[in-house]
């Protein structure tokens, strides 16, 4: 009985707060006609209000698997066709974006031609950057499997 007592009691809690906070959230409002002919009329006014938060996305685009730029195998000297890296970005606010190489950039001669660091963006979505990835190994570069990165930041100003 005791147990049965205990429930009835916390639904009938859980109940009254679930109305408290539907009547909390809730409002109503009656607005009167006034006597203008032929019908009268009635005006009410609701205002509407939210907070729009900061949001920024980066998508960046590699032209093979992984995000990556790989250029296989090659020599120095070789003329080596580039390949397009594609930055989004969407954003709300102003921005910069930056770049920073780092890893093997020397011994693969890595350039990339497009995205200056410190470019900056004005708000919007969609809005796209491209670089171009060029390597030229040089002749005094040892052979063997090398590894550069290119990180891009998107900062909101």
């Amino acid at each position: 009985m005791k147990k049965n007592s205990l429930l009835i009691v916390l639904a009938i809690a859980l109940l009254v707060l679930l109305g408290a906070v539907t009547y909390a959230t809730a409002d109503s409002a009656t607005y009167y006609g006034t006597d203008v002919s032929p019908a009268g009329d009635a005006t009410g006014t609701v205002s509407v209000t939210a907070t729009v938060n900061p949001k920024i996305n980066l998508t960046i685009e590699t032209p093979d698997a992984a995000q990556t730029v790989d250029f296989g195998t090659v020599y120095p000297g070789d003329v080596i066709p580039s390949k397009t890296v594609t930055l989004t970005v969407d954003s709300n606010v102003i921005y910069s974006l930056a770049t920073a190489p780092s890893g093997d950039v020397a011994e693969l001669a890595l350039v990339t031609v497009g995205t200056p660091t410190g470019a900056w963006g004005s708000r919007g979505a969609n809005r796209e950057y491209y670089d171009d990835y060029t390597i030229t190994p040089p002749w005094d570069t040892a052979p063997g499997v090398y590894n550069a990165e290119v990180q891009y930041t998107v900062t909101q100003l």
